[in-house]
């Protein structure tokens, strides 16, 4: 896809960070956005700075691990524009612990958000791009952690590895049946300057009670220290719109927002091919 001006792009998580970026950049290139978040504060921002950079921008304040507000998107977009272009499955949270630790909830929480909400994006929005037959185009912003392991943050890992494995077998998916019109990417940023360390911010009131010990905890309370290190020692969140899109443009499959992420990968691969366990 080369051609944006005047197509419609969906992104969820648009209220800050990667999704907010990306809708800018979208506005760059003449595209008319379509904005969730769970966040309604952060969202309305975002469409404030569209609108004050010219452009056109619509939002939904809803948490979109919730299939129901999925489809509700789905049917905004459809009402206001009656076509979708491009889907940015962008929502992600975080939380970091050891499988044995980690309340239940942020079991449920991660996996919903970070893979089901995409799960869900594809299987409502694909259907009208495919009927549509117009060049169109999927991304899941997933994360290096979905390539790559590390001994914190296993539900983080696990959705992200899952949200990988989503997107690749669904790009094989369109080509075996001889889907040619749409385009599928996955987005595998490592430390960029985002709020994914404010992940708590945005609990959905079922997962918003922290009267579990672990909370109070020191896994808990290292991991929030680590995690804002890592992100606020990151890369500047300005060129992730631009690298998107270059690599929409030039139909690339994976996109990194750091080369360098795909050494951790290939020593990940070197190991199970040659019988290694991992280190």
């Amino acid at each position: 896809m080369k051609d944006f001006k005047n197509k419609i792009m969906v992104v969820t998580g648009a209220g800050s960070g990667i999704g907010a970026a990306i809708a800018r950049e979208a506005c760059l290139h003449g595209m008319k956005l379509v904005l969730n978040d769970i966040d309604n504060e952060g969202v309305k921002k975002t469409v404030e700075e569209i609108k004050n950079m010219g452009g056109t921008a619509i939002s939904q304040t809803a948490d979109i691990s919730i299939k129901e507000n999925v489809q509700a998107l789905y049917d905004l977009t459809m009402d206001t524009y009656g076509r979708v272009d491009m889907l940015v499955n962008n929502a992600g949270v975080a939380v970091s612990g050891p499988i044995w630790e980690l309340p239940f909830q942020d079991i449920d929480w991660i996996t919903e958000v970070n893979l089901l909400s995409h799960a869900y994006g594809m299987r409502i929005f694909i259907p009208k791009m495919i009927e549509q037959g117009t060049e169109a185009a999927v991304i899941n912003v997933a994360s290096t952690a979905g390539i790559m392991i590390s001994p914190n943050g296993v539900m983080y890992h696990a959705s992200k590895a899952a949200d990988v494995s989503l997107a690749e077998s669904t790009y094989l998916g369109l080509k075996s049946r001889g889907i040619k019109n749409i385009q599928v990417h996955v987005l595998c940023p490592a430390f960029v300057q985002t709020g994914i360390h404010e992940s708590d911010k945005h609990r959905p009131e079922r997962y918003s009670s922290m009267s579990d010990s672990y909370y109070q905890g020191q896994e808990y309370l290292s991991g929030l220290i680590r995690g804002t290190r890592q992100v606020t020692t990151g890369i500047p969140i300005d060129s992730v719109g631009m690298i998107v899109f270059t690599a929409v443009e030039d139909n690339k499959f994976y996109i990194f927002t750091h080369p360098e992420s795909i050494i951790p990968a290939g020593q990940r691969l070197s190991k199970m091919v040659n019988g290694k366990n991992p280190d």
